[in-house]
């Protein structure tokens, strides 16, 4: 029996993913670095500005490049929005009385700005952000934590993402894991190789959740 879901929050709730992109690249050109988005994708995309700039040779540039990203970040994404069907999920699974967790690699500092932004503090039972754990993604230490705090078993729960470190993280814990892939995410990830994580159920619009919560189980391409 489900009694919570625990969602990744860039690319799984909210349309992010582009500003990433963007972000790094305003930062990156500061540096003195032009890349194209499959490159920045490749070499930013879940890493820490410390690593990224020992990456590039310039680990003293790493306050540097770090200002410059967040700053990006603040700007840039007041105009990301949530997933169309992002609230009606959220109600869905609210009014079965499951618990909903955010559990991200985001600092959080970014994650309580977003969530004031798209006004979700009513639908959220708790919040995991990567400041709060000392192992980020794919170890499963956050959905431990999750469900330590909620008092539930980890197979109790739904972990969903759309990259291979959220399937590895909910696999890792014990938990059935949902892959959201949608065709516009071919450009940040490898579908083949995210299938290679064996999640439990791929959906590709976040409203096949309310049949797997009601027990309708399918994998969906």
């Amino acid at each position: 029996m489900i009694r919570a879901v625990l969602f990744d929050f860039d690319g799984t709730l909210a349309n992010t993913l582009p500003f990433y992109v963007k972000a790094y690249d305003q930062a990156l050109q500061k540096l003195g670095f032009k890349w194209d988005e499959r490159k920045i994708v490749q070499n930013c995309f879940g890493k820490k500005e410390i690593d990224i700039c020992k990456a590039l040779g310039l680990p003293e540039k790493t306050q540097e490049f770090t200002n410059s990203y967040f700053s990006a970040v603040k700007e840039l994404f007041k105009q990301a929005q949530l997933f169309s069907d992002t609230l009606e999920t959220l109600e869905f699974i609210k009014n079965k009385g499951l618990k909903i967790v955010i559990i991200t690699f985001a600092y959080r500092w970014y994650i309580d700005q977003m969530i004031k932004q798209y006004n979700l503090d009513n639908y959220l039972d708790l919040v995991i952000s990567t400041d709060d754990v000392d192992k980020a993604k794919p170890d499963p230490e956050a959905v431990l934590e999750a469900v330590k705090i909620l008092k539930i078993k980890p197979d109790a729960v739904l972990v969903v993402g759309d990259s291979k470190s959220d399937i590895l993280m909910g696999n890792s814990a014990g938990s059935k894991t949902v892959l959201f892939f949608i065709k516009e995410y071919e450009l940040f990830y490898n579908f083949k190789e995210i299938k290679k994580a064996s999640p439990t159920f791929i959906i590709n619009n976040l409203t096949k959740l309310k049949e797997i919560i009601n027990k309708k189980y399918q994998i969906y391409e």
